[in-house]
């Protein structure tokens, strides 16, 4: 089963210089071994690729639930030259929770209701 990564997890983003900062925090800490499943660099690289550069560092903090990602931006995409519409990237942690991402089975009945309706829909949909 795949869910949205809100359903399992919330997020906050904040920068410094042209370093992103993405905190991103299991609602429960069942949700929490998911969570360190479920964002390889890779996929967060993929979601978040407009707005990388540079290496990606995943800092796990195990006793509050949480991962930390950290990376650049480019040298000219400072928060006083961006162009985006967003300087400081504080939507990076919206964007970043919109991403599908995979259940274990065994996790997948406690998901929550929005997953539980989707994963039913997708089924009737594939007959």
């Amino acid at each position: 089963m795949n869910v949205l990564l809100h359903e399992i997890a919330h997020a906050r983003a904040g920068d410094k210089g042209n370093l992103n900062t993405l905190s991103v925090i299991a609602h429960e800490p069942r949700w929490y071994p998911v969570l360190c499943e479920a964002l390889p660099p890779e996929r967060v690289r993929r979601v978040l690729a407009d707005r990388m550069r540079g290496p990606l560092t995943v800092h796990r903090l195990d006793t509050v639930h949480a991962l930390i990602l950290v990376f650049a931006r480019s040298s000219q995409d400072t928060v006083t030259t961006s162009l985006h519409l967003d300087t400081h990237g504080k939507t990076l942690a919206s964007l970043l929770l919109g991403a599908v991402i995979p259940l274990p089975p065994e996790a997948g009945a406690q998901a929550g209701p929005q997953a539980e309706a989707r994963s039913s829909a997708s089924t009737e949909s594939s007959r």
